[in-house]
This record gives structure tokens, sequence and C-alpha cells, in this order.
């Protein structure tokens, strides 16, 4: 079986949204300066890189990060090519999709380094469409869901009234359309308003 990460590296180079609390990471005790072991020490905010967000994100009467059910990071996933889309519209949603649907964006072309500048949004209208699929579980491989200069977020919301949860900063540059399998669980981080997780995609089912 072979496994394609679609998680984003963290480093002290890990761009994140402007304002936010940077990547940082720093040696505890090391051997080379007469510790017993090498231990470290990292700094993050729950938004950084690979991440899901939790209702508790956009709405303070919001779910938290341990309402999360897991089965919904584990199963089939289809990625869906939408780089040269400007919105992500109900047209891009397949017509029998499974229960998770990843959308490869034009963010797929950038860096772990680099902040985009614009990024293709999920439309409300979008939403719809999904729930009518059955879909509870979308990503994509930008920072947000919504554009990058919304202060009302209405594509947050509408997956929060769907019950569908979103993956962001996911990592699709050399991910071909089609069907997967994914696995990408949060960290147990209780009652956070996200929660980094680490992502794969199979070939083949990743539960045999």
């Amino acid at each position: 079986m072979r496994l394609i990460d679609i998680s984003r590296g963290l480093s002290p180079a890990t761009a994140v949204w402007p304002g936010d609390q940077t990547f940082e990471w720093t040696w505890t005790t090391r051997l080379k300066e007469g510790g017993s072991v090498n231990l470290g020490s990292i700094t993050l905010s729950t938004h950084t890189g690979s991440h899901v967000d939790a209702p508790l994100h956009t709405r303070s009467d919001g779910a938290n990060t341990s309402a999360l059910e897991l089965e919904s990071f584990v199963g089939a996933a289809e990625v869906v090519d939408v780089r040269e889309a400007d919105t992500i519209r109900p047209s891009h949603v397949p017509n029998n999709p499974p229960a998770r649907v990843l959308f490869k964006t034009s963010a797929s072309t950038l860096s772990k380094t680099e902040w985009p500048t614009r990024i293709a949004p999920i439309a409300p209208a979008t939403v719809e469409v999904l729930t009518e699929r059955n879909v509870d579980l979308i990503g994509t491989d930008a920072p947000s869901v919504d554009p990058l200069d919304s202060t009302t977020l209405p594509a947050h919301h509408a997956l929060i009234e769907a019950g569908i949860l979103n993956i962001e900063g996911l990592v699709l540059a050399d991910v071909s359309p089609g069907r997967y399998s994914l696995l990408a669980l949060p960290l147990k981080l209780e009652k956070a308003d996200a929660a980094p997780v680490r992502a794969v995609l199979g070939e083949v089912s990743l539960l045999g």
C-alpha cells in the first residue's frame, strides 16, 4: 500500500495567518550540552498547517474539538481538481461522491513558506449541494474556506449548519484527481477551537 502524505510540514518557516502565532521550536534539553536526552518544545496556533476547524472557531456556542466524530476523518475520499476556479461552485461537486471531498485549488502551487494573496473560497450554495449528496467532510489546500478578507465567514457558518467538517491547509500539489482512502486524525486537544491533523491518502483501503 502506498501512502501519500498530504500534510503541511511544520517549522518556523511555515506561513501562518497574518498576526497569528508563528510556529516556534526550542530545545529544552540537549545531549550535546550534557543532558540525558534530547527534548524539544513547540508553540503553535491551532490553525497552523493542515488542521480541522471545530464549530467553536467561529461560534461562541459552537462545539469544540472534543465533540468531533473520528469516523468522519477515516474512509473513502475524492480529490477534485478546481485549480482554474476562483470560487468552488456547486458544479464542482461530484455527482456521486463519497462522504469526504477534497478540493485541489490554485493554492496547491504554494510552498509552505508562502501565504496566498487570494484563494478559491467555497460558495455557500456549494455547501447545499454537498449536503444533498451526503458529504460530511470537505478539505482544501487553501488556508480557509472563505475569502481571506471575509469577516462574516459565510462558508464556515454554512458548513456548521450542515454538520460538515472542514480541513484546511492540505497539500494536494502532487495528488491526481480521483478516489482514495483518507486518514486525517486530529490531535486530541480537548475543548479547542481547532486541531492540527496528519493527513494521508491511500490508493487502497487504509483499513485493509
